[in-house]
């Protein structure tokens, strides 16, 4: 017998696209000549292998998602061809409802890390979501203008726009409060005349997440779990527990000073970024 053949990755490449013409505030309907320009090449370079690119595919049947309109073409008989769609002037995307739901910051991080962990196992969710104008939702802290990071090192500056930089008196103050052990597995990095640990944002302060700089939204890691944080490997869920996100087991249980108080939305988002929303 045949095995199993693997679902398509063509309706959700177009979802992150449509996604990030959201986010761009861009026309959230797009003519057939655009989508095709813009959506088969996504198909190309992250579908499947052994997959035909056939744009018209998604721009027709995400229909059945309850999420997508399809404009200017009566409902044909399968799948309307290409020259079809060119002929009838067909503009295709979210729909109104599910755009007005988009352009909300949580329901556009939580949409995309389930797409992403839900339906693109094994694509390289960086490049893809670079590529359709979302490269900052591949991370935690989200894109960092002139250069910096996350881990309390390099600051932002402004240069031709107002960009915020970092408290460092709360980068200070989060690293004393636990003696800079690491809230995930507690461990305390040693340098020759003290110890070191890093300030990481829970709801990234960088583009596209724009979470505040503030106590609630810090957390006091190591630079191993700083990582796994930012680039969505571990989460914390409701109950202060720490799992895996590639299964769900839980490793270890967020150690919590008295003082620390951390806001449960700006969690909420960092699960929805995982996929876990």
């Amino acid at each position: 017998m045949p095995g199993k053949q693997r679902p398509s990755r063509h309706k959700p490449i177009t979802l992150l696209w449509a996604i990030g013409r959201l986010a761009a505030e861009r026309e959230r309907m797009a003519e057939w000549q655009t989508f095709r320009e813009e959506v088969g090449p996504l198909l190309r370079d992250f579908g499947l292998a052994d997959s035909r690119v056939t744009p018209e595919y998604p721009f027709w049947h995400l229909r059945s998602s309850g999420l997508w309109d399809v404009e200017g073409i009566e409902d044909p008989k399968g799948t309307p061809t290409p020259s079809r769609l060119a002929e009838a002037g067909a503009s295709a995307g979210f729909s109104r409802d599910a755009a007005k739901v988009l352009r909300r910051s949580l329901a556009r991080a939580e949409a995309i890390g389930l797409i992403c962990s839900t339906y693109l196992g094994g694509v390289d969710r960086e490049a893809l979501l670079d590529r359709v104008g979302l490269g900052g939702y591949a991370s935690a802290s989200g894109e960092l203008p002139d250069g910096g990071d996350d881990g309390g090192r390099a600051p932002r500056r402004s240069r031709t726009s107002s960009q915020p930089v970092r408290d460092s008196q709360l980068v200070e103050r989060i690293k004393v409060m636990y003696g800079h052990a690491c809230q995930v597995c507690g461990a305390r990095v040693e340098t020759q005349h003290s110890h070191y640990s890093e300030a990481a944002h829970i709801r990234g302060i960088g583009r596209p997440h724009h979470g505040p700089d503030r106590l609630s939204n810090l957390l006091c890691l190591c630079p191993n779990h700083h990582v796994e944080f930012d680039r969505l490997a571990i989460y914390i869920d409701e109950d202060w527990a720490v799992p895996r996100n590639s299964t769900g087991n839980v490793e270890y249980q967020l150690k919590l000073h008295a003082d620390h108080v951390i806001e449960q939305e700006y969690l909420e988002y960092h699960r929805g970024l995982c996929g876990r929303g």
